[in-house]
């Protein structure tokens, strides 16, 4: 049920991506601010909760106008696999939501591609600090 909860208050989040209008603050001046989403963003979870982490991850960015690339753990793909078939079943279109399994070599490709703007991370301290060293050169 967590989970769940989860999704439903990132779908509850995309009325903050339209950012904001405040006419007339003084004479002849408007404020506006612009939310653009950051395009691909990524995640890297560990094993030991395979549905609740990805949760924590993917809607959230989904809601927010972009794409999520996740990497689940090695040792326990198939639940990240249901809840991608889940996700296919209820209509999201392809390239929305796109799941790699692989190991540490996935996870460097992922750290080192520009075309993922932002990573998250869920997992040992190792893992955490080889992700921040290498997803910040790129």
């Amino acid at each position: 049920t967590r989970g769940i909860e989860v999704v439903e208050h990132a779908c509850g989040l995309s009325h903050v991506s339209q950012g904001e209008t405040f006419g007339n603050v003084t004479k002849g001046v408007d404020i506006y601010s612009y939310r653009v989403p950051l395009g691909v963003c990524g995640g890297v979870s560990a094993f030991n909760f395979p549905a609740m982490i990805p949760l924590w991850m993917f809607p959230y960015a989904i809601t927010l106008g972009n794409t999520f690339v996740l990497k689940p753990s090695e040792r326990v793909p198939n639940t990240i696999i249901q809840i991608t078939k889940l996700l296919e079943n209820m209509g999201l279109p392809k390239g929305v939501f796109n799941l790699v399994n692989g190991q540490f070599d996935t996870v460097t490709h992922m750290c080192e591609n520009k075309t993922i703007k932002a990573l998250s991370v869920v997992g040992g301290n190792n893992a955490g600090d080889y992700m921040y060293q290498n997803g910040a050169v790129s």
